[in-house]
């Protein structure tokens, strides 16, 4: 009898520890956890099927690198990465892309001296330009410098042009450019009704004037977008902890959801 309650006990114990565990990787995880959680955020609002400007893109599988921003990290980079993706601005006066994040960063290197990397170790990989300042007035100068650089390293059919000024996407798609509209900051989970209908309508108005080949955002915006916007490849930024029972499960959900197309991991 006391074998038996001490085994009891012993198995109890373990359940306890594993339903303990499991809560804290829950909380620890919660914007990952709630992303597995089906929610309707919505029933004002129909799905909206609009143009899309579909364009071929290489993506050899989803999971790609992110902020590539320097040529240490394209040295560094494994040789089979399927993709990268660079933060980049426009310098008007020089008339080339500036390879960054944040401003405060002591190094700006062109684009090409990175690019020059990628082409000396025959990489193969596609890349995602994150393009924090494409306005109407570097437009034209910007996707002249970019097709330039497409023909230059070879990179025909594997260039995504990402901005949030969607009026400025038509031209690159025009050009044969797979292009991703980064929607305005939202979290669905923070928001009201009332905010969150108002967030589907301006993103529905503008690709409706201005489709695009696909939609970014971060992994807590991609339920929503990919309810509301069934028929647009979503390309989203997502974190990863392989000690994670949760986040192992949410990456594993991202990887078999062929609605995502690409994932940038850090």
């Amino acid at each position: 009898m006391k074998k038996s309650y001490f085994l009891l006990n012993k198995y109890t114990l373990s359940v306890l520890i594993l339903l303990i565990c499991l809560a804290a990787d829950i909380i620890l995880h919660k914007g990952m956890s709630r992303v597995l959680v089906p929610k309707s955020f919505t029933i004002n609002r129909s799905p909206q099927y609009l143009k899309l400007r579909e364009q071929p893109l290489v993506v050899a599988n989803k999971k790609w690198s992110k902020a590539v921003n320097t040529v240490q990290k394209m040295e560094q980079l494994p040789a089979g990465t399927a993709g990268l993706e660079m933060d980049v601005y426009f310098d008007t006066s020089k008339n080339k892309l500036l390879v960054y994040h944040d401003s405060s960063e002591s190094n700006h290197p062109f684009i090409e001296e990175i690019l020059n990397v990628y082409k000396a170790r025959q990489l193969t990989a596609s890349i995602w330009l994150d393009f924090k300042n494409l306005t109407p007035v570097n437009k034209e100068k910007s996707l002249r410098y970019i097709s330039f650089l497409r023909q230059q390293y070879q990179l025909q059919n594997k260039v995504i042009i990402e901005s949030s000024v969607p009026e400025c996407l038509p031209d690159f798609c025009d050009s044969g450019f797979f292009t991703s509209y980064y929607t305005p900051f939202f979290n669905p989970y923070l928001l009201t009704e009332k905010q969150i209908t108002s967030v589907i309508d301006t993103i529905a108005g503008n690709l409706t004037k201005y489709p695009a080949s696909a939609l970014s955002g971060y992994y807590f915006q991609y339920p929503m977008l990919k309810k509301f916007f069934p028929n647009y490849p979503v390309l989203i930024w997502a974190e990863k902890d392989r000690y994670s029972f949760v986040s192992n499960i949410f990456n594993y959900s991202l990887g078999s959801d062929a609605q995502v197309k690409i994932v940038l991991y850090p």
